[in-house]
């Protein structure tokens, strides 16, 4: 299977599957009116009625702006690979993920960006491990410090011991060998309960700890390793008292707490890496390194949390983030200086018009009486963000955010862009 990049057209016969996907793939979980899709069909209009042939050549299923892998059929022998524009290896997805939740983001809303399916079979697609590794740990270490915060969750557990003292109840055929019968009768094996933080679900969750920081160690040393690296040792102090030795069949019977949001999403996640890591603490090459459970990641809401986390970085406080107006909500509000900002996952803005009905979005916004209140004010400036090829680091930081707004529009009055690249690794 060759992998596809975004937008591009998916090189199945799309008509002979029709039946079975219709208008496309949607992703699941989506609030109502939010179109997301894996993949959509798409007619391509002919320029007039002598290209009907071209248009049925080139219509069919399209790829949306969503990477991953999935099956296309349902007797899952057809994979689907899609990529980012340029491909995925020379991103650093690492830091991409870190800076997302630089922005606050919740684990809830971060868990809407991707999802991952370790129950359909794996697709072979070495193109984008470098994507889901770094995915799962940086969300799972994340999640790791809100429990850490909060502190961790104890319970009864059961232990065995010999004692000077009964404590529990006795183990009647255990002490007799261990003490009755070599004549040691100042002790007394017991089997009782301890209320304690070493549980079962937190030796899960330190054994994967461990494996995430063996992992992010062999990586090249960078701000981002130092920080995810400080962060994971801070979390592991506070499993200082929790055991990290767990075996397989316990790994899997760990049970879900539905009470405990944070620790239902760890517990998920701490299982899916050591599943996807054969259950092996020593080894971090993945059982398969050539292949890939079925998984997605939204890129457009993705590179939003990105750019949402690089403007708190430069301006804290002084960016509000999707603001309730009455024609929708903006990505970003910025009240000193006025402007409104939203993101859009489209390279094209570089050298294309802005399209006619992204221009009356951003209108309408910086027109709403809700955002911006009742005082004349004039034009409030309207600015895309766009990604654009670039090593460039945070393009905000240390900047007046008005001095970004050097060059206007040609076309489009106090309407603005600034290319924000996508963190790429050091190849030198």
């Amino acid at each position: 299977m060759i992998p596809i990049q975004e937008h591009n057209k998916i090189p199945y016969d799309s008509l002979k599957f029709q039946e079975v996907w219709k208008e496309g793939m949607r992703l699941p979980g989506q609030d109502k009116g939010l179109d997301r899709w894996f993949f959509q069909w798409q007619w391509q209009d002919p320029l007039s009625v002598f290209d009907r042939e071209q248009r049925d050549e080139q219509s069919g299923y399209y790829a949306s702006y969503v990477i991953g892998a999935q099956w296309f059929d349902k007797e899952k022998t057809m994979p689907l690979v899609i990529t980012t524009k340029h491909g995925c290896s020379h991103i650093d997805f690492l830091k991409l993920f870190s800076i997302c939740f630089h922005s606050g983001i919740a684990s809830k809303e971060f868990s809407s960006i991707y999802d991952v399916d370790i129950e359909q079979p794996r697709i072979k697609c070495p193109e984008l491990n470098s994507v889901l590794s770094p995915l799962i740990v940086v969300h799972f270490v994340s999640i790791i410090k809100e429990i850490v915060k909060r502190g961790l969750k104890k319970n009864y557990v059961s232990k065995a011991d010999n004692l000077k003292k009964v404590k529990g109840r006795i183990d009647v055929f255990k002490n007799e060998r261990i003490n009755i019968i070599p004549k040691r009768y100042d002790k007394i094996y017991c089997h009782y309960q301890e209320y304690s933080d070493n549980t079962q679900e937190n030796r899960l969750l330190k054994k994967a700890l461990l494996f995430a920081k063996r992992m992010i160690d062999m990586e090249s040393s960078s701000d981002t390793i130092s920080s995810l690296t400080l962060t994971i040792s801070q979390c592991l102090s506070a499993f200082t008292h929790v055991d990290d030795k767990i075996e397989v069949w316990e790994v899997k019977a760990v049970k879900h707490h539905k009470l405990f949001r944070e620790y239902d999403d760890a517990i998920k996640l701490a299982q899916m890496i050591l599943r996807r890591y054969d259950y092996n603490i020593t080894n971090i090459t993945p059982a398969e390194h050539e292949y890939c459970p079925v998984f997605w990641v939204d890129m457009s809401l993705l590179y939003e949390h990105y750019v949402w986390g690089l403007l708190k970085e430069a301006y804290g406080d002084k960016i509000h983030y999707q603001k309730d107006g009455h024609t929708g909500k903006p990505d970003f509000i910025c009240y000193e200086p006025l402007m409104v900002m939203d993101t859009k996952y489209i390279p094209r803005f570089d050298k294309n018009d802005i399209d006619t009905y992204i221009a009356r979005q951003l209108s309408g916004y910086a027109r709403d009486r809700k955002l911006f209140g009742d005082r004349p004010m004039g034009n409030v400036p309207c600015v895309i963000l766009y990604p654009k090829e670039g090593v460039k680091e945070n393009p905000f930081k240390g900047k007046p955010l008005e001095s970004l707004l050097e060059e206007e529009d040609g076309k489009l009055w106090n309407f603005h862009r600034i290319p924000i690249p996508l963190p790429v690794l050091n190849t030198i």
